[in-house]
C-alpha cells in the first residue's frame, strides 16, 4: 500500500475522487487493496450479500478493473474504506448505477473487525454526501437483507423507509429476504 502512504493520496488519483470524514478516508478502489479485498471478502461477509467471495486474487482484480473502468466513465463510484489516520483497510462502500439519472444503489461491506463500530454508516452517509452535490437524483435506494439489522439501520439512520421486499438468490445460492429502501436526496444528518 506504498501509494496511499503518501500525504496527498488525491494526487496520486488523478480523475477520482476522495472523500474524508472525521474517522474515515474513502479513496478509489485499486489494486493496491486486492489482497486485502480477496482476504477479507469472505462467505461469512456476504451471507446476506448477492454477490460471493471470488475464487481467486485474479476474480478480485478482473472486480478492481471492471470497477475503475466504470468509474473513469462516471457509471458508478467503488470506495475502499480506510482508517482517516493509519489508512488500514475496513472494506468497500459504492454507489452503483449512477448512469440510470433516476436512482442510484448503495452498497457496502466491512471486514469482520472494523463491524460494531459505526463505521458502515460514516462511509455510507460519506456517499450520501457526495451524491447530494454530485449527482442529479431525487433518491438512492439501499437493497439489504430482512435479517441484515446492522445494515437496516445504516439506512433508517439516513432517513431510509422500505419501498419494496421480495426474494432474492445469491450467487452463493442463498435465498435473501430483500428489503428495498429509499434514501430521498437531499437529506439532513451528521457525519
Amino acid at each position: 500500500m506504498g501509494l496511499l502512504k503518501q500525504k496527498n493520496v488525491q494526487q496520486e488519483l488523478p480523475g477520482f475522487v476522495v472523500l474524508n470524514s472525521k474517522r474515515l478516508m474513502l479513496a478509489p478502489v485499486s489494486r493496491a487493496f486486492a489482497e486485502d479485498i480477496f482476504k477479507e471478502f469472505t462467505a461469512d461477509i456476504t451471507r446476506y450479500m448477492r454477490p460471493k467471495p471470488a475464487g481467486s486474487i485474479d476474480e478480485t482484480c478482473m472486480f478492481i478493473d471492471a470497477s475503475r473502468e466504470k468509474m473513469s466513465t462516471g457509471d458508478q463510484l467503488v470506495m475502499a474504506i480506510l482508517d482517516a489516520d493509519t489508512v488500514q483497510f475496513s472494506g468497500v462502500c459504492a454507489i452503483h448505477g449512477k448512469e440510470q439519472g433516476i436512482a442510484a444503489e448503495l452498497g457496502i461491506w466491512l471486514k469482520k473487525s472494523a463491524q460494531g463500530k459505526n463505521l458502515g454508516r460514516e462511509a455510507i452517509a460519506l456517499l450520501v454526501q457526495w451524491a447530494k452535490y454530485n449527482l442529479a437524483l431525487s433518491h438512492l435506494v439501499y437493497s439489504v437483507d430482512k435479517n441484515n439489522i446492522p445494515s437496516r439501520k445504516i439506512a433508517e439512520s439516513l432517513g431510509g423507509i422500505v419501498v419494496s421486499e421480495g426474494q432474492q438468490k445469491s450467487q452463493s445460492g442463498k435465498h435473501l429476504n430483500e428489503l428495498v429502501y429509499q434514501i430521498d436526496i437531499p437529506v439532513e444528518f451528521e457525519i
